[in-house]
């Protein structure tokens, strides 16, 4: 298990630093830059202006050179400051991060808690009714993009119900039942796509796990039918429906700045979207980096939790 982890750790390093020469590259490559939004497209600004301007935001010099001082900075936790309010980057993240991760937690618990059922019932009724409309709903859901369902969501309340979620960020240690109230339609927006999978996967994998020696072994000796499809069909039938939610993380993680944009949450997908309109370089940067960090923690413990599902599983 420790040379495991500590395998693990020691790729975490060169993945993260290939990622973020990649997205320093790449920001860079986008037509326009920080200096023409500034400047609102002034084409009467000299060369020499534009100089100043770039030693002021400290972009002058060679990629080279602004990679490593970027890197350097990063290392001790000093991501820069924005160049759009001077802002530090690590305080923009801060208060930015809850929202997000609050947001794909909720979207997760929908996801997990309505899509297991729906996929045990599925295998166990197979060709039923229940089957038939489990599997439509799963289809109708991967086919659904998460920014037209939150668009959705929102008129068919504001039209029927006369209600539309509170546009302004919510504490949840402020006003609980009104953070619950402004998070819930973009948690069921963003949770859709992960449900239909988690169901699609449960499916497929409770229909294997009860067709196993094993399980027919422990029905034959009278065991009841629940302990069977829970203890010894549901359980192992998890192992891999566990690796699609811990890779859904990074996809709701990236996949929400739309549905934050739609109802007003400030949070990392929000952020970052709103550094690349405006050629923020360091927030996208340290968002990129955050992201990445966060999506590869995620595997790893999820890579941790096979062995707790199934003994028989050994981490080497």
């Amino acid at each position: 298990m420790q040379q495991f982890l500590l395998r693990r750790l020691t790729l975490l390093v060169p993945t993260l630093l290939g990622m973020s020469m990649i997205v320093f590259l790449m920001v860079r490559l986008l037509p326009g830059d920080i200096i023409d939004i500034f400047t609102a497209g002034d084409v009467s600004i000299t060369e020499e202006q534009r100089r100043q301007i770039k030693e002021q935001l400290g972009l002058s010099g060679s990629y080279p050179e602004q990679y490593w001082h970027w890197l350097s900075g990063a290392v001790q936790g000093d991501f820069g400051d924005s160049l759009r309010n001077t802002t530090p980057v690590s305080e923009i993240l801060l208060d930015a991060l809850p929202i997000t991760l609050e947001l794909v937690f909720l979207g997760l618990v929908i996801a997990v808690l309505v899509g297991v059922p729906l996929g045990v019932i599925s295998a166990v009724r197979r060709e039923s009714a229940r089957d038939y409309a489990s599997r439509l709903g799963g289809l109708i859901g991967v086919s659904i993009p998460n920014f037209w369902l939150a668009t959705l969501l929102l008129l068919f309340t504001s039209r029927v119900f006369h209600w539309v979620p509170p546009f302004s960020y919510v504490s949840p240690l402020d006003d609980p039942w009104g953070n619950l109230q402004q998070f819930l339609m973009p948690a069921i927006s963003i949770s859709v796509f992960t449900m239909a999978i988690v169901m699609r996967m449960v499916r497929a994998t409770m229909l294997e796990v009860l067709n196993l020696d094993y399980v027919r072994t422990a029905r034959a000796k009278g065991v009841p039918r629940r302990k069977v499809i829970f203890k010894h069909g549901l359980r192992n039938a998890l192992i891999p429906v566990v690796t699609i939610v811990g890779f859904e993380v990074g996809v709701l993680m990236s996949g929400a700045a739309i549905v934050e944009i739609i109802f007003g949450l400030p949070g990392v997908g929000w952020q970052l979207l709103q550094a690349i309109f405006n050629r923020d370089y360091p927030l996208v940067q340290a968002t990129a980096v955050l992201l990445a960090t966060i999506f590869i923690v995620f595997n790893l413990l999820v890579d941790l939790f096979y062995s707790v599902l199934d003994p028989r599983i050994t981490l080497e």
